[in-house]
């Protein structure tokens, strides 16, 4: 195995460290120059004739099979054979992200008894189209750095794919009719658009096509191949987020709408925590390893809001609050994963100073006889524990 250079191990930390930073920017970007991602949005190679946007090979869609084509390439077909044998794990998995997201569709539609409008039925559907989408492939990438069960994580990511094509249109639909009559009609819309030929063209077939080519010809992907995915997936997910906030974010930016910004970054707050906080209680009820439960936790709380950008924008491109509500969903929900990572961390970190705070009360402070007899010496415990060798502590590690 190759020793990673510092270039490269300096290059993967910054992909990880700046991909919130990258987001943002492209956000700002996208308010004060949108020509850019206007054009992204607009130049076609050629239409397939369906949906207007939908099924033509706009940059933003080419970007959108990219980054699927990524996920499909990055994962481990081994490892996921290996997972698959126990299918309770994944299907628990897959339980916990269906039933906390019914919990989180039920909650957004017995708000709608309570407001009414047109600035809170976006914002409704903004929720329920974050909740349905298939899980976000950057979740696989917390579970890793949370050293979390990432098996668990790329199986959650490649069911939901898969199951999205019939998940994703039959929720939209259901929630349609709970909604107010008037505004019923964009959640078919939605559902007509993903089932048709986009999820096809743009999400299911470019993830198999990935799949395929990692088991035929990255069988054992080296650590050059996964950074450049890594890199891949960091300028596909700049390069979408600005292209998508270029469609409203000018908009919101010239008529001065603080109190739609306002209430789309609040319904997303509080769709992110719930859906954190109830992935955790599931599976603590479980009773869900710790590994396992991060994973969960994860795929739950995360999804692909690219996805959910590129299918509102260009379908609903009038939309302004469903648009923010999915604008700040991006940026929470990495927010929300480090929140996570850095209470597991401490966590950790408190649980070994206590089993070492524990194993240091064992020590005694009576003469311990040396065992070389060459050197008939004595010393304290808490100086045999002191010159104990590396080697012992190593091996246990």
């Amino acid at each position: 195995m190759a020793t990673p250079t510092p270039s490269r191990i300096w290059l993967e930390r910054a992909l990880q460290r700046y991909l919130l930073a990258g987001i943002a920017s492209a956000y700002v970007l996208a308010a004060f120059w949108p020509a850019g991602g206007i054009w992204l949005r607009a130049f076609s190679l050629w239409d397939s004739g369906a949906t207007p946007g939908v099924g033509s090979a706009t940059p933003v869609n080419l970007l959108l099979a990219l980054l699927l084509f990524n996920t499909g390439l990055s994962v481990p077909l081994s490892e996921l054979i290996r997972l698959g044998k126990n299918y309770r794990l994944v299907t628990l998995g897959m339980s916990i992200r269906l039933t906390t997201g019914a919990l989180a569709i039920l909650s957004a539609l017995s708000l709608s008894l309570f407001f009414q409008g047109r600035l809170a039925n976006e914002l409704l559907l903004g929720l329920i189209l974050i909740t349905i989408m298939p899980v976000a492939n950057s979740s696989a990438g917390w579970s890793h750095h949370s050293e979390a069960n990432v098996g668990l994580s790329m199986w959650l990511i490649l069911l939901s794919v898969l199951l999205s094509p019939w998940l994703v249109p039959g929720l939209l639909v259901l929630a349609g009719e709970a909604a107010a009559v008037p505004f019923a009609a964009n959640y078919h819309v939605l559902a007509k658009g993903y089932a048709g030929p986009f999820v096809l063209m743009w999400v299911v077939i470019p993830a198999l096509f990935g799949m395929t080519c990692r088991g035929l010809v990255l069988k054992n992907g080296s650590a050059v191949c996964k950074l450049r995915m890594k890199t891949v997936t960091f300028l596909c997910l700049v390069l979408l987020n600005y292209a998508n906030g270029s469609v409203s974010l000018p908009e919101v930016l010239r008529g001065g709408q603080s109190g739609l910004v306002f209430v789309s970054l609040m319904g997303a707050i509080l769709l992110c925590s719930l859906l954190f906080l109830a992935a955790w209680a599931v599976g603590h009820i479980c009773r869900l390893s710790m590994p396992e439960r991060l994973s969960v936790m994860y795929s739950t709380a995360m999804s692909n809001t690219g996805v959910a950008l590129v299918l509102s924008t260009t379908l609903l491109p009038t939309a302004e609050t469903l648009h923010l509500v999915v604008i700040f969903y991006t940026l929470l929900q990495h927010i929300g994963a480090g929140i996570v990572d850095q209470w597991d961390y401490c966590a950790r970190r408190v649980g070994e100073l206590d089993l070492s705070d524990s194993n240091s009360s064992i020590i005694t402070s009576q003469p311990v006889l040396n065992a070389s007899p060459s050197r008939p010496t004595t010393q304290t415990g808490s100086q045999a524990a002191m010159t104990e060798p590396v080697a012992s502590i190593s091996n246990g590690s």
